[in-house]
């Protein structure tokens, strides 16, 4: 009986959150000036490893997003590009990053008052499923990142 315990566990039964959203991107100094635009990140949300202005093969920016932490990943050397591009995402990739938001119109004014429109599926803004509210933000305001807000009620 104890093997056939074993054999139903399954990853899911030992995964207690999500540690960080890594992302591939060319300029480290400008992804983390969207992220302090979007976010209203402060220089205590961000951890550059190594600092600028060391050498190395690749530079990693640690961006703490509310409980989310992102993982913004410069690959500096040819051979580190070329190793990072190399490998896939799954079969399409990340698609987009989903935040649990307590009041989404209030969220959304604070995001268009910051110039940052709704957009892609949701471009007239928020959308009722019956469960959530949701919205998501206009790539072209994300600095390409699709971001979507989600408010559970019921």
């Amino acid at each position: 009986m104890q093997e056939n315990n074993r054999a139903r566990a399954a990853l899911k039964d030992f995964i207690t959150g999500l540690r960080h959203v890594g992302h591939i991107v060319d300029d480290l100094q400008g992804s983390i000036a969207e992220f302090r635009r979007i976010y209203g990140l402060e220089d205590s949300d961000i951890t550059v490893l190594p600092p600028f202005g060391e050498e190395a093969p690749a530079r990693f920016g640690l961006l703490q997003v509310g409980s989310v932490e992102f993982e913004l990943i410069e690959p500096i050397s040819d051979e580190m590009r070329a190793t990072l591009h190399s490998v896939k995402s799954g079969a399409g990739g990340i698609n987009h990053v989903a935040y649990v938001v307590s009041d989404i119109d209030a969220a959304m004014q604070v995001l268009a008052d910051q110039g940052i429109r709704p957009g892609h599926v949701t471009p007239n803004g928020v959308v009722d499923t019956g469960r959530t509210r949701i919205a998501y933000l206009n790539p072209a305001d994300t600095g390409d990142l699709l971001i979507e807000l989600v408010e559970v009620y019921g």
